[in-house]
């Protein structure tokens, strides 16, 4: 059985970009419709006006406005809207909160439609559709599920049975310039790859990096270069994150050597890019300067998972 779903998110606070979706999307038919959080631009807000409590109630405000506008997408799904809350959006701890559709839980699962559907990775099972706003980098090489549905970053890509939906609508935040992105039809079956579509509402390509391409069907603004070619460290975060996990899933231990994490990176490689290995080694060597990085040294030097990394 295939289910066909229409696949968005990270609008933040912006009504345009959903009735563009909504009216490109006219005389499709979904069986879900997903949303992957960061509905609002709460938490800029704040943090733009130094004030916390401002950034919330614009969000509220944000979830009114943008509330109309889901419910006719729920409509358009024959099992409606599923979603979750972003980082944007305080993850819901905002003075308003959505009516509309699904909420997916962060403690268990939630059968829509005779599909399961869940928030937290723990809960992840073969037939269990995952839906996260951020893109668990742990989960890349490891994935388990029937599908993975993220965004947070802004960095569209689909590898195997997972999804980052990149973004309806970004504003820079250091010169306020706009882009619009884009949405993504999914067929998702009970076994085998994704088959996405991504349908731009705006500046959105599908990108197919020559020394990346291991890692997934990007898709950029035309203005970007590939995520991994732009910021080595984007891919030496996700590297880490997933060596770390195929190494202590199985097991008790929680944290492990230099050595051993690089030769499982490689590992995770069919063709590993020129110089991989060392670029990594040096990453590591000074993993305490990257204030994203998804691992931190222990008192002996060891490699474990960082406290302020929710992002692992």
């Amino acid at each position: 059985m295939t289910d066909r779903y229409i696949v968005l998110g990270d609008n933040h606070g912006d009504t345009a970009s959903l009735r563009h979706v909504l009216d490109d999307a006219d005389g499709d038919s979904f069986d879900y419709a997903v949303h992957v959080g960061d509905f609002t631009r709460a938490w800029r807000t704040g943090r733009q006006e130094d004030d916390e409590q401002l950034g919330k109630r614009r969000g509220g405000e944000q979830l009114r406005a943008v509330e109309p506008l889901l419910e006719r997408l729920d409509e358009r799904a024959e099992h409606g809207l599923l979603w979750v809350y972003g980082n944007q959006d305080y993850f819901g701890d905002l003075p308003y909160g959505l009516t509309v559709g699904t909420e997916i839980p962060d403690d268990g699962r939630v059968t829509v439609g005779g599909q399961r559907f869940t928030n937290s990775p723990s809960a992840v099972a073969p037939d269990v559709v995952l839906v996260t706003h951020v893109e668990k980098w742990s989960l890349i090489d490891h994935f388990e599920g029937r599908a993975h549905f993220c965004g947070n970053t802004h960095r569209g890509r689909h590898r195997d049975r997972r999804l980052n939906s990149a973004f309806l609508k970004l504003t820079d935040p250091e010169d306020g310039e706009t882009t619009y992105g884009g949405y993504f039809v999914v067929e998702v079956s009970e076994s085998g790859p994704l088959d996405v579509e991504c349908r731009p509402i705006g500046d959105l390509e599908r990108r197919e990096c020559d020394r990346h391409g291991e890692r997934g069907v990007q898709f950029q603004p035309s203005t970007r270069d590939c995520m991994y070619c732009g910021d080595q460290r984007v891919l030496m975060r996700e590297m880490s994150a997933s060596a770390f996990y195929g190494l202590t899933v199985d097991n008790a231990r929680t944290a492990v050597d230099d050595e051993r994490l690089v030769a499982y990176a490689v590992e995770l490689w069919n063709d590993p890019p020129e110089g991989f290995e060392s670029a990594f080694e040096a990453y590591l060597a000074d993993i305490e300067t990257d204030r994203y990085a998804p691992l931190a040294r222990t008192n002996d030097g060891q490699l474990t998972v960082a406290e302020q990394s929710y992002a692992y």
